[in-house]
């Protein structure tokens, strides 16, 4: 029901009442308009929190959790994944000010909220309260005893508890749980799973994840009303934690929004910011990159990145790219090559496009990094504007499906971007085996030091050591195994000492370093 069409019914309903019968009733539908007044004045979980807690700073990233869950309320069975770095205002904007909006949107909505433990599940339902209590129907000021404004329409009713509470006059309310509480009888018709983690130690425990697996398979998910949406909330510890175990169930369901602090390449930034961009932070500016410095790897990509790592590196171990990493000037390439995993739709998924060269001493370097999310135009322009920084001598193109058209498109797109000048050569590429079998090259290599990393792949490295027996292959990975093949199998057929060993031409490029000290 509309203002307007509010304003109209109370006038219906108390023409022919007595003053006093007037009066009565109007008490009873003013939370009702003061509730209708605050959606008008505060239309997101944000806008009230700013106008609760003048302190409150919002954020580009904050304000997308606003869009979010306004779309979770309003859509029926939806599912949405919230990561963030710790101690940026993921929980308090959707656990506790998303709960007031919601209940705003509707007093009979019956909320669960779960945490790890019981004592963080109470305070975040003891500060909703308090909310209500204080800015709510009844409010009254704490030195003089005045009332005050009523700004949400909603009161507590009755009987109430710390963990739980009802609202007056309506059948919505909050139960704040641990997980691993039983729930019987109590229906959400919105369910919160904010941080089922104390920590890292707790999300490397399989004994825990199971517990956690087994809470929401027998008790949170069987609480679920027809059409309850669900919000989960944390940081992502460990690649096999709650998030990664829901997405697996339901793989097409879930939005997913994620927050880097540092935007990175490989790693989804839900603002698609430029890589090396920081995250605004509510609480105040914070150096990102300081803490990058000092931070173990796998738990700035966890609890900063939202990217989790397993603890020893999955089929790509992260060691081996720290172990022989090169900081120092590459060695000039006897052959060099840009190698590319097309996007297979051509509507924006990711192609992955790395650069590489060989020295004569049959060292593979991977120069640089031009993956991204590209149309089948995109892809083909950044590849042959890599080739041309690079002065690779060849583009090698994954074509089990549609080699004629993509080594057509890319001869094509260097045409129109280069005119006449020189064009690599442009070549289809097919390995043989599985996944598996036709990374073993490379995988040996990086093991060893005969393949290593020039300076810093951010987006190579994460999705390379995140890759698991069973998942698909990434694509920069992909990327990569054709350009480390391309090159040892030439080098080979160049029998040795007979390969050209001349400067190849330098330019400036994304993601990796060329013919200067790093480090």
């Amino acid at each position: 029901m509309t203002p307007n069409q509010l304003q109209q019914h109370i006038t219906e309903l108390t023409t022919g009442l007595t003053p006093e019968q007037t009066t009565a009733l109007l008490a009873h539908l003013e939370p009702e308009l003061a509730r209708h007044q605050a959606l008008r004045n505060y239309p997101t979980a944000g806008a009230l929190a700013c106008a609760l807690d003048p302190t409150m700073r919002q954020t580009p990233a904050l304000k997308k959790v606003d869009e979010a869950l306004e779309w979770a309320y309003t859509t029926p069975d939806a599912r949405l994944m919230i990561s963030q770095p710790s101690q940026t205002g993921k929980s308090k904007r959707a656990a506790i000010y998303g709960t007031l909006r919601a209940f705003t949107l509707n007093p009979d909505r019956r909320v669960i909220a779960v945490t790890h433990s019981e004592d963080l599940a109470r305070t975040h339902s003891e500060e909703i309260r308090a909310l209500i209590q204080t800015f709510g129907t009844g409010a009254k000021d704490a030195m003089t005893g005045q009332p005050l404004p009523d700004r949400l329409g909603l009161s507590l009713g009755a009987k109430n508890s710390s963990t739980r509470w009802t609202l007056a006059g309506h059948r919505g309310g909050l139960i704040a749980a641990g997980v691993g509480t039983a729930l019987p009888g109590r229906p959400a018709d919105l369910m919160i799973l904010d941080d089922l983690y104390a920590g890292m130690e707790a999300a490397d425990s399989t004994a825990i994840r199971r517990h956690v697996e087994t809470w929401w398979d027998s008790v949170g998910s069987q609480r679920l009303s027809p059409g309850a949406p669900v919000i989960c909330i944390g940081t992502r510890w460990n690649e096999k934690d709650i998030f990664a175990y829901l997405m697996a169930q339901e793989p097409d369901r879930w939005r997913v929004l994620n927050f880097p602090a540092i935007a990175q390449p490989g790693v989804l930034d839900s603002l698609g910011r430029k890589p090396g961009e920081p995250l605004a932070n509510p609480a105040g500016d914070k150096d990102w990159f300081y803490l990058r410095s000092i931070k173990p790897a796998r738990i700035w990509s966890a609890t900063y990145q939202g990217n989790p790592t397993p603890v020893q590196g999955g089929l790509i171990k992260t060691e081996w790219f720290n172990n022989h990493r090169h900081t120092d000037t590459i060695p000039a390439a006897a052959l060099s090559v840009v190698a590319v995993d097309p996007a297979e739709t051509g509507k924006g998924d990711e192609a992955g496009i790395i650069a590489a060269s060989i020295d004569r001493h049959r060292t593979v370097y991977l120069t640089g990094d031009y993956s991204g999310h590209f149309t089948s135009a995109e892809w083909a322009k950044t590849a042959c504007q890599a080739a041309r920084d690079t002065g690779a001598s060849a583009i090698r193109v994954e074509a089990y499906t549609a080699e004629t058209t993509y080594t057509r498109l890319l001869k094509q797109t260097w045409r129109d971007m280069f005119g006449q000048a020189r064009c690599p050569r442009i070549l289809g590429w097919r390995g043989k085996g599985d996944a598996i079998a036709r990374s073993t090259g490379l995988r040996e290599a990086l093991e060893t030091g005969r393949c290593v990393i020039a300076g810093d792949l951010e987006g190579f490295e994460s999705q390379a050591v995140t890759w698991q027996q069973g998942q698909h292959q990434p694509d920069r990975v992909a990327a990569a195994i054709i350009a480390y093949d391309h090159l040892v199998t030439s080098a080979g057929h160049s029998g040795g000492a007979a390969i050209p060993t001349g400067s190849l031409t330098r330019g400036t490029r994304r993601g990796g370093v060329w013919d200067r000290r790093v480090g």
